[in-house]
């Protein structure tokens, strides 16, 4: 029997990992916290499949000038199985646009499956709180 409370703080662990990698604003380094065939779902753009579309998505966003980006969980759930998991939080991010300072916040959730004995991101799906501008 695994101890989910263990596996749980092991993927939070990760998360800290993550942050701290995209602060380096390494999106090589990023895409390698999903599996080989991960897929990152954001907003306004088509679903990034594969650690090569995920790190082209994620240097998008981390060239941007003076991007800021936390995020960490709320819950970090395991099944029993202790091979998924699941973890819902939110994130606040922050850059330099053309019309000037952007700011966003939102909620998040990651589905974590374990690939070659790591807990990997195999789903990562982001949402902003903010309204949609005015047509």
């Amino acid at each position: 029997m695994i101890d989910q409370r263990n596996e749980a703080n092991l993927i939070r662990q990760k998360i800290h990992d993550w942050v701290a990698t995209v602060g380096r604003h390494d999106a090589d380094a990023v895409a390698r916290f999903y599996t080989r065939d991960g897929k990152f779902l954001c907003p306004n753009a088509s679903i990034a499949e594969g650690r090569t579309a995920i790190a082209a998505m994620w240097k998008g966003l981390l060239d941007r000038p003076n991007v800021h980006l936390e995020f960490g969980p709320s819950v970090v759930e395991v099944a029993g199985s202790g091979d998924m998991a699941y973890d819902q939080g939110t994130y606040e991010l922050s850059f330099d646009g053309d019309g000037g300072h952007i700011e966003d916040h939102g909620k998040y959730t990651v589905v974590w499956k374990k690939e070659d004995g790591e807990w990997l991101a195999a789903i990562d799906i982001l949402n902003s709180d903010l309204p949609l501008p005015e047509a």
